[in-house]
């Protein structure tokens, strides 16, 4: 195993403590895993890192869902729906799953149909409704590498906890708690 010289206190034992949180899980991909820690190290303006991290969490749960097929969309309607369906639960079957914003009877705004979401949010990525949690889906980001050491309690519950608003608002809310 090779190890980097790290310089700042802070980035050592963060590169330290997920060094060891991805042998603890027996990660299959340490190595590469770690290029990217160091990478991320490498930056040292708060902002620039913290946005590179979101932008890396972001495309790693997009990845998941999308090569997982976790929701099974079919015609539009996400699994639970369809398995509503076939069992004849006479429910609403609304076309974007999750997506839809029960509170305002509609589509989220950043929703394009056919494509996916227009914005990178966090709280809307790691969310599984209650059906998919059932089935051993479930995204925390206190289990993704990139953000276990990297960010605080405070920044972690903000990002899981804050929908439908787009990177922006979001980076401000993570500096802010910073």
């Amino acid at each position: 195993m090779w190890r980097r010289k790290i310089s700042a206190k802070q980035d050592k034992q963060t590169y330290l403590k997920t060094l060891r949180y991805l042998e603890k899980i027996n990660d299959s991909e340490i190595d590469k895993k770690m290029k990217v820690v160091e990478k991320v190290l490498a930056i040292s303006d708060k902002k620039k890192r913290y946005d590179y991290l979101y932008d890396l969490i972001c495309d790693y749960l997009d990845q998941e869902f999308r090569s997982r097929n976790i929701c099974g969309f079919h015609c539009g309607i996400c699994r639970r729906r369809q398995d509503m369906i076939e069992r004849n639960i006479k429910k609403d079957t609304y076309q974007d799953g999750c997506c839809y914003r029960y509170s305002k009877n509609e589509s989220c705004q950043y929703l394009i149909p056919g494509v996916g979401c227009s914005i990178k949010n966090i709280a809307c990525k790691t969310f599984t409704c209650f059906y998919l949690r059932k089935r051993g889906y479930r995204f925390q980001l206190h289990h993704i590498y990139l953000a276990r050491y990297f960010f605080n309690v405070r920044q972690k519950f903000f990002m899981e906890n804050t929908y439908f608003v787009d990177k922006n608002v979001m980076m401000k809310g993570i500096l802010r708690r910073g």
